[in-house]
């Protein structure tokens, strides 16, 4: 259900914003950027606040992940910069997830060979955090050690990049009636600009003549607007840009060949693979057969592997037994989380996210055809 308010969106965020300020006066008030499009906005969302309440400073904190195109660099230099930003450039070592070749990456790995030096004026490298291990966890950790265990982050997510943020937004409350944010074990994230679709963050942007990452606008002519994101390239919901920052960045590209295991092989194969991943081949009898050959046989972790098995049965199991007698249902459910099963054994996504936002699109077919399933259960009776 959509409910339509007088306020545009971004009179709404501004709004949330001047509560944020208000309701957490005496707390830290943290903005996390990523370099891309949303935190950017964000960013001078609140800018426009600070100015209005006379704020001088606002912390602003960047999780450097080594891996990052030299123009989002760029970006986060000339952000940091700012006199009325606060910087934290966090330059530390963590372990992340590297999907193009299936095992732990060491992100400023102490006595490594870096993708590139650190800032000559960073302050925050070498910092000793209590988690050091998957991309948020290390996030809440770092910002828990800088701002303290009960400080208000907020950060650029928005309900149009995936059917689970939609939902994690949009159902339960974080913090008195407010859905759109979480909490962490530090404190409470919040995300104000979470129902701006993405017209309104390139409107806000080049109408107010907001500097933002350069990447993008090699990205324009080469992919559709949606599908333009920057973020660290060894992430399984970014791999799929190494081909393009292949041809943008040829020295970084380069560089990335030398410190990240795989990249070249994910480059020249991602393409040929996906091809396997839109249609059932003709030698499979049922997507679950399909699942499975490819989760024994492209998975090298036994572990991993019965993961994507129990996930892709389990949720098929559950399916068919809320289609009951609906076939045509329990197909098409079939059909579109073994799509989404082969897809992240193709980028190592064990995490099953891609699965997870095909439920939510399932559930969304299953109300709007909920009388032809009644009927068809009403009639096998």
């Amino acid at each position: 259900m959509i409910f339509y308010s007088d306020k545009n969106v971004y009179e709404a965020a501004k709004d949330r914003i001047r509560w944020i300020f208000d309701e957490f006066s005496g707390k830290k008030i943290v903005v996390s950027i990523s370099g891309g499009k949303d935190s950017t906005v964000l960013l001078y969302l609140v800018k426009e606040i600070m100015d209005e309440r006379g704020i001088e400073k606002i912390p602003v904190l960047f999780l450097d992940q080594e891996v990052e195109a030299p123009q989002v660099v760029d970006y986060i230099r000339q952000t940091m910069n700012l006199p009325w930003v606060e910087p934290y450039w966090i330059q530390s070592e963590f372990q992340e997830w590297n999907a193009s070749a299936g095992e732990w990456f060491n992100v400023w790995g102490k006595g490594e060979k870096w993708c590139r030096p650190k800032e000559p004026t960073g302050t925050y490298t070498d910092c000793a955090y209590k988690v050091t291990k998957m991309f948020n966890d290390v996030l809440d950790s770092v910002a828990e050690y800088h701002f303290g265990s009960d400080h208000v982050r907020l950060g650029g997510v928005r309900t149009q990049e995936s059917p689970i943020r939609r939902l994690g937004l949009t159902k339960g409350e974080c913090y008195k009636d407010i859905t759109w944010g979480k909490k962490v074990p530090c404190g409470l994230v919040l995300y104000p600009i979470w129902d701006w679709l993405l017209n309104d963050v390139w409107y806000y942007i080049f109408s107010n003549r907001i500097p933002y990452c350069k990447l993008y606008n090699y990205y324009f002519t080469m992919k559709p607007l949606q599908k333009c994101r920057v973020s660290s390239f060894i992430h399984e919901n970014s791999i799929q840009g190494l081909k393009e920052i292949k041809q943008v960045a040829p020295q970084f590209y380069e560089a990335a060949l030398r410190r990240v295991k795989n990249v070249n092989t994910t480059v020249q194969s991602y393409e040929s693979l996906w091809q396997y991943a839109s249609t059932l081949p003709p030698y499979f009898q049922s997507w679950t057969e399909y699942v499975e050959y490819l989760a024994d046989n492209l998975v090298t972790d036994p572990e991993k592997a019965r993961i994507i098995k129990q996930g892709f049965n389990s949720s098929v199991k559950n399916w068919a037994k809320k289609f009951g007698k609906f076939t045509e249902g329990i197909e098409y459910a079939e059909r579109q989380l073994g799509l989404c099963c082969v897809q992240s054994i193709i980028s190592e996504d064990f995490e099953l996210t891609k699965m997870q936002n095909e439920s939510y699109r399932i559930s969304i077919y299953y109300n709007k055809n909920h009388g032809r399933i009644k009927k068809a259960n009403q009639e096998t009776v």
